[in-house]
């Protein structure tokens, strides 16, 4: 049986994509003369808005479990779930968010909820902006218009939002992402499909780990995102 400290633990692996504070290389702005015009290129392939409402399916595996399955779906207002369940039973935990809304998420095997700050603190990140790591699942770089996308190396990019930033690699033909890093964390991308991953190898220094193999990714989803369920919060 899961405790809710190891469901923490496997969410703040898979959702810290945008983690806060880390130490970051020299960046420039796109504008200034001498940078790469290729790595413009791949910004502007990488930086589109995704080709609609989006529905994914993940196998997941963590080093106690190899029957977990992800499930992630966002709509195109900006609200979206991700869901962790067993291979043959229910659902283990719920995220869910919406446009400038707060994140708020479920243990359901204790039956309770957090959200806020609280729930910012459980994973170590602060804010977490899940609506930009939808956006690396589904193959474009983790930003929004609000945020700024800095030139790293030849090859790399910095993204850098309110109180948060990460580090982006990219490669050429075709424009993909295969590496995302942060304060304490490694997105490792590969088997792409033009520029969607077909596996994420995600790890923290700490030597927690999780892999993600994409089952079936779905454009154009019809109707809402389930509502979410009324459970109190987490004591």
């Amino acid at each position: 049986m899961f405790e809710r400290s190891f469901v923490w633990s496997i969410l703040a692996i898979l959702l810290c994509v945008t983690s806060s504070g880390i130490g970051c290389r020299s960046a420039t702005p796109f504008s200034e003369p001498g940078v790469s015009v290729s790595i413009e290129e791949g910004v502007a392939v990488l930086n589109r808005p995704l080709p609609g409402p989006m529905a994914a399916l993940y196998h997941l595996r963590v080093p106690s479990s190899g029957g977990l399955r992800l499930g992630v779906i966002a709509t195109e207002d900006g609200l979206g779930r991700m869901t962790i369940s067993e291979q043959f039973g229910g659902a283990v935990a719920v995220a869910g968010w919406e446009a400038g809304g707060q994140v708020v998420i479920f243990d359901l095997r204790e039956g309770c909820r957090l959200e806020g700050r609280s729930a910012g603190g459980i994973f170590g990140m602060g804010e977490l902006p899940l609506d930009r790591a939808v956006r690396l699942l589904g193959g474009r770089l983790p930003a929004l218009t609000e945020d700024s996308i800095l030139q790293g190396d030849r090859s790399s990019v910095e993204i850098v939002g309110e109180d948060w930033r990460t580090l982006v690699d990219l490669e050429s033909d075709p424009w993909r992402i295969v590496r995302v890093t942060g304060d304490g964390f490694e997105v490792v991308l590969d088997r792409h499909t033009a520029s969607v991953a077909g596996r994420l190898r995600l790890s923290g220094t700490d030597g927690d780990w999780a892999e993600l193999e994409l089952v079936r990714l779905q454009w154009g989803l019809a109707g809402e995102a389930p509502d979410l369920p009324d459970l109190p919060y987490c004591e």
